[in-house]
């Protein structure tokens, strides 16, 4: 059985235990990091504080609670590393942790001043190469001082409350690989954190019950039945631990409106004014005139520049350029070409509308005069992009680190500067959803300016373009059936071709597409849709953008890969502005923003059929989503085999040991376990087991046949000096003598 001050402990640490998970899957849910951390934060040090609780201002004598300490916090910066790639900067940084926790264990009696200040010099040291970074284009700067701050502390940590301190500023550490992280990998490391809180704090409450109780032997024959007890007791709590999370995660809703906090950005605000120019930092593709040769493997598509120049030729890369969270489903949209000179799409006008930031960080981009629902994305930039904030649905206010943005005359939102990676933006937009009835009974003036802009043909425009759209949409009596015809012609009748045949010189390219090459990519078969819907006398315009990416369940980002980069048409209405349309085969050819999905499950308990579940994918699904787990995992392993086989080789070969507190010490030498397990002994014997709240000596008041080996087991359990040969002869002496009948 578990005595009550064992059974208390264990429902305190279950009970914080459940506490802290369920906060963490808040804030994994709802990104609300800071609350999560404040909370647990607060809520462990201000009891522990308004105690003033003697322990936390002495020396911490303890070297287990200090290991587990190391392994927590090397975890937060392994946390760090995994999606900065910043392995070098991780290893000094463990390297300088170990050794800080070395020094504050060996100084803690009596820390030198000298330490003290050159620890403070080393942690300015590290914010001013964090503002170095930022100006200077350093990867992730503050995630290098995260890691090296932490390693820095370590050297102050001389007192229990400073153990807590540093437990801490891992958690915090913690909170920046989560804003960093964008696939199940951080669980791993999530995971691994909480195991050693949770160890951290038993171990802390075990040492400070040591300390009030020093009881070294539990009895043989309870021992079993004591470790069975609590694996039940853990058992029961990992089945409640485990609904709680489920609750958590059941029971949050998705905000999809205005955001909770404004994104973390690692990123200076931009200072640079808006530029019309589209400034990218990528390598364009091979321009193909007349010639087969092709590249592949690019990150860098050819319609995010000032113009789209149709004699492009390449296949995009699967680097994943961005994650997106959003509740709802959508193409991330650029900018759009109006111009159409026979072989290039540019603006006709970089007229630019600027718009500063609110006190809030918040740009007011547009009106919701309708008060249509609103809907947030979250954009996590992973590789460097354009000048453009990608968006999706109709931008109504951005949250951008900069002190301006822009529209241009198409929509699109223009920075001063390329987006590099780690850039974090928030858009709130409207779900407009357009049903074909509303579009067909759209009515009203068509503006000049867009009639002006968006029906203008080159003169390379052929006559046989112009036959084309005038039989698609002849018979045809409204303009969303005459849109609907020229996309299914255009999506039904030609092929997707990665690499088509090379643009002739002085020839059309959309007439090329049409009745020579009939094979294209996306660019052709945007242009030769808005082509001949301008031939019919529709107004429309060329988009660029991204697709949707691929929809990670378990994580719940879209993850948008270079090859995701794609054109498609907008068609404007009278009354109802301007809707988007995708002609290019395998894409959707409607690609409006989805319903918005505000719970965990609102795509799954909306038409669930059964029978359709795609097993096979899921079972593919969850191998990936384990092989991602597992991964970090392995990592943690590799390096802990790693640096336990440092640790052990330095111990064997200076055979140097912790010395202080002696419960640590108990099992180390030889002398010590052969006198314990003469104690052992000797209780068989008599059939006389000591209850574990009595001290030796209490139980040897009770059975006067063990008083003089429970002095010898006082001397051994106490007395920093291992026992010597006599003792341990006069031990064994005493369990041979045959017990009193």
């Amino acid at each position: 059985m578990i005595n009550k001050t064992k059974l208390s402990r264990i429902i305190r640490i279950g009970l914080w235990a459940i506490a802290i998970v369920a906060v963490i899957a808040f804030m994994v849910k709802t990104e609300f990091w800071i609350f999560g951390v404040a909370v647990l934060g607060l809520a462990y040090m201000l009891p522990r504080l308004r105690k003033r609780n003697s322990r936390l201002f002495e020396p911490e004598q303890s070297a287990r609670l200090r290991q587990i300490a190391f392994g927590a916090q090397a975890t937060t910066i392994l946390a760090l590393a995994w999606p900065t790639h910043l392995w070098v900067v991780a290893i000094i940084s463990i390297g300088i942790l170990a050794i800080g926790h070395r020094t504050a264990y060996r100084m803690r009696n009596k820390p030198p001043k000298w330490l003290r200040f050159m620890t403070f010099v080393g942690l300015h040291a590290a914010f001013a190469w964090m503002f170095v970074g930022l100006f200077s284009g350093q990867p992730y700067p503050q995630a290098q001082v995260a890691m090296l701050a932490m390693a820095l502390v370590s050297f102050e940590l001389y007192q229990r409350l400073n153990l807590y301190s540093g437990m801490g500023i891992g958690l915090i550490n913690l909170y920046v690989a989560a804003t960093l992280s964008r696939d199940l990998a951080f669980a791993a490391f999530l995971l691994v954190f909480v195991g050693m809180m949770l160890a951290f704090l038993w171990r802390a409450d075990v040492e400070d019950g040591l300390k009030d109780n020093p009881i070294v032997l539990k009895p043989v024959a309870k021992q079993k039945l004591r470790l069975l007890s609590i694996s039940k007791t853990w058992g029961r709590f990992a089945v409640f631990a485990s609904a709680c999370v489920v609750g958590v995660f059941i029971f949050t809703p998705r905000f999809a409106g205005y955001p909770i906090v404004p994104p973390f950005s690692f990123q200076l605000p931009i200072s640079a004014p808006p530029s019309a120019q589209v400034i990218n930092p990528a390598i364009p593709l091979f321009k193909a005139e007349g010639a087969t040769t092709t590249t592949q493997g690019e990150e860098y598509y050819a319609g995010f520049d000032q113009q789209l120049d149709l004699s492009y030729r390449g296949r995009l890369s699967d680097t994943i350029m961005m994650y997106v969270q959003s509740p709802a489903w959508s193409y991330w949209r650029g900018y759009a070409f109006d111009h159409y000179d026979g072989r290039n799409w540019s603006e006709s006008d970089n007229t630019l509308r600027p718009y500063y930031a609110g006190r809030s960080g918040r740009f007011s981009l547009n009106f919701n005069p309708t008060g249509q629902k609103t809907f947030v994305q979250t954009f996590y930039v992973a590789h460097d992009m354009p000048n453009v904030l990608w968006a999706g649905g109709k931008p109504l206010a951005a949250f951008f680190p900069s002190r301006e943005l822009a529209l241009d005359t198409s929509g699109g939102i223009k920075t001063g500067e390329a987006l590099q990676a780690g850039t974090v933006y928030s858009i709130e937009s409207t779900n407009r959803i357009f049903e074909p009835d509303s579009l067909r009974q759209a009515t009203g003036t068509m503006p000049e300016i867009i009639r002006s802009h968006y029906s203008q043909l080159p003169d390379t425009t052929t006559a046989r373009t112009r036959e084309l759209a005038e039989s698609l949409t002849k018979d045809k009596a409204t303009t969303y059936d005459k849109v609907i015809a020229v996309r299914d012609y255009v999506m039904n009748t030609y092929p997707y071709d990665y690499f088509p045949p090379a643009q002739p010189p002085n020839t059309d390219a959309v007439d090329q597409f049409l009745f020579v090459d009939k094979r294209g990519v996306c660019e052709h078969f945007t242009s030769a849709m808005v082509v001949l819907l301008r031939a019919a006398g529709i107004p429309a315009r060329f988009v660029v953008g991204y697709g949707s990416g691929t929809y990670n369940a378990i994580t719940g980002y879209y993850e948008v890969h270079a090859n995701d980069a794609h054109a498609w048409v907008e068609v404007y209405f009278p009354g109802l502005e301007w809707v988007p349309f995708d002609p290019t085969p395998g894409w959707t050819g409607d690609p409006q923003t989805g319903p918005v999905k505000r719970w965990v499950f609102s795509d799954l308990m909306s038409g669930l059929e059964l029978p359709s579940i795609p097993f096979g994918q899921i079972f593919q699904a969850s191998v990936s989503a384990i092989g991602i787990v597992i991964r970090p995992l392995i990592v943690l392993a590799v390096l802990a085999g790693i640096v336990g086989g440092i640790w052990y080789g330095w111990r064997r070969w200076k055979r140097w040991t912790f010395t202080g507190y002696t419960s640590g010490l108990i099992h180390k030498d030889k002398a010590r376990r052969q006198i314990f397990a003469a104690y052992r002994k000797a209780q068989r014997q008599l059939k006389s087991y000591r209850d574990p709240k009595q001290t030796v000596q209490e139980h040897a008041r009770t059975t006067p046949e063990l008083d003089a080996l429970a002095a010898l087991v006082d001397i051994a359990a106490y007395r920093p000096d291992a026992p010597d040969a006599n003792m341990v002869k006069r031990a064994e002496q005493a369990v041979l003598k045959k017990p009193t009948k």
